[in-house]
């Protein structure tokens, strides 16, 4: 391949899409012989958003996966608690998982570097997993689904004991939409105006009421995906397996049920999905009731946050088709919801 100029990060945020994936391509390829993949091998895009994920189809042997993250977003003690947790999951549990495949040094995590992109990247392999995510068109049986997936993954989580602590992000609300955010501020969602955020502001206090008294104790928080939506699952022959664990970490377990939600919060349908994945969960792990009331200041938590999400990743083509739109959307989901709960 010829050769690429160095860049400042600022530049290369700067660049498109397409272009900034031209230069990714080079840590792939720097990362192939790392883990013992030939430099002939396939190498597809799967997925851009927070990290650049690929299809790795080498000439003879079977497929993987290479995840190449974003950098700054995870600290390298951070993955391995991520990578202790799937080599836990698939040796307690019959979910299936993608595993780590480790270098040829024996380490899982691997780190790259090329001129081509600004920072040095951490990168990882798994195994791929065959499936399809659960059939759109039966929303409620996916939901359904979903729910007793998730109830798997909280009763491990809930009983792991690592011989490590367990160190991952805290998803609560300094770090969701207080002064601590990961994923930016929401005031800074897309089309914010001073008047929009006086009126969203009005959700904090709320907010934050009402999650200090579900409370923190470990029947109600802990080791969570953060990100379980349907679009992380993925159903081959009758086997489900879960995906892509990049926000795992420590929150409310009803919180994994308003990430499920995410993007759809305004469908006309939402309580029959809420419905859908209750029965799943609840048939193998309890909620209390003030849990179950307590659902929509979930949903509203993480809608507020992917506003915030929107704003920081205005430059992906996921942020540019929701728009403004997703932040006046959550303007009325927001009037719902203090008519109700303030």
């Amino acid at each position: 391949m010829s050769a690429v100029a160095a860049i400042t990060p600022a530049a290369f945020a700067a660049l498109s899409t397409k272009q900034q994936l031209a230069r990714i391509e080079k840590l792939v390829r720097q990362a192939l012989p790392l883990f013992d993949l030939s430099p002939d091998s396939g190498v597809r895009l799967l997925n851009y958003s927070e990290n650049a994920t690929y299809l790795i189809t080498p000439p003879s042997g079977p497929r993987r996966v290479l995840r190449i993250n974003r950098p700054g977003y995870h600290p390298r003690i951070n993955i391995l608690t991520e990578l202790s947790w799937l080599h836990a999951l698939k040796r307690d549990t019959s979910i299936v998982i993608a595993e780590p495949v480790p270098g040829r040094d024996g380490e899982a995590i691997q780190y790259v570097w090329h001129p081509a992109v600004p920072e040095p990247r951490h990168c990882v392999l798994m195994t791929f997993v065959e499936g399809t995510e659960p059939d759109d068109t039966n929303r409620l049986a996916a939901f359904e689904l979903l729910g007793g997936v998730t109830a798997r993954l909280h009763l491990h989580a809930a009983a792991w004991k690592p011989p490590h602590p367990v160190l991952r992000e805290r998803w609560d609300f300094e770090t969701m939409i207080g002064d601590k955010p990961h994923w930016g501020r929401w005031q800074e969602g897309l089309g914010m105006t001073p008047a929009k955020q006086r009126k969203l502001a009005k959700l904090l206090p709320v907010i934050r009421r009402r999650v200090d008294a579900i409370g923190y104790g470990r029947e109600r928080f802990g080791l969570i995906h953060a990100d379980l939506r349907a679009a992380n699952l993925l159903v081959h022959e009758g086997q489900v397996a879960v995906i892509d664990f990049d926000d795992c970490g420590h929150s409310w377990f009803i919180y994994d049920l308003a990430a499920a939600l995410s993007f759809i919060e305004t469908h006309p349908d939402l309580q029959a999905y809420i419905d859908a994945w209750l029965r799943g969960y609840t048939a193998l792990r309890k909620l209390s009731k003030q849990e179950i009331a307590e659902i929509p200041t979930f949903i509203m938590l993480r809608r507020l946050l992917l506003v915030a999400w929107v704003g920081s990743h205005a430059d992906t083509a996921q942020a540019q088709a929701m728009g403004p739109q997703f932040t006046d959307d959550t303007l009325n989901l927001a009037d719902d919801y203090l008519a109700k709960f303030a």
